[in-house]
């Protein structure tokens, strides 16, 4: 079953929720948005990482991260894409 960039996104938001500080709102988070502007930081980029693996099924490898994939949203949106097609 192949997954929208909508359904991808949607579920991002998820995983975002509860990580962002000051209690950022997801849902105003958008492809351009970085990720650092709105509270995530290196603790909090791990637990995003397992959400992200726990909610997609993926095994995402430390080569694969960069704190660029974390720059623009939309970046996230496109890597999780390309290993939900390759997986």
């Amino acid at each position: 079953m192949s997954t929208t960039t909508t359904e991808i996104s949607q579920t991002l938001k998820t995983c975002l929720s509860g990580l962002a500080q000051g209690g950022a709102e997801v849902d105003l988070v958008n492809e351009d948005t970085n990720l650092f502007d709105v509270g995530i930081d290196s603790m909090n980029m791990t637990e995003l990482v397992l959400r992200i693996e726990e909610r997609f099924g993926l095994m995402l490898m430390p080569e694969e991260l960069s704190a660029d994939l974390f720059t623009r949203y939309g970046r996230l949106v496109d890597f999780v894409q390309r290993k939900l097609t390759h997986e």
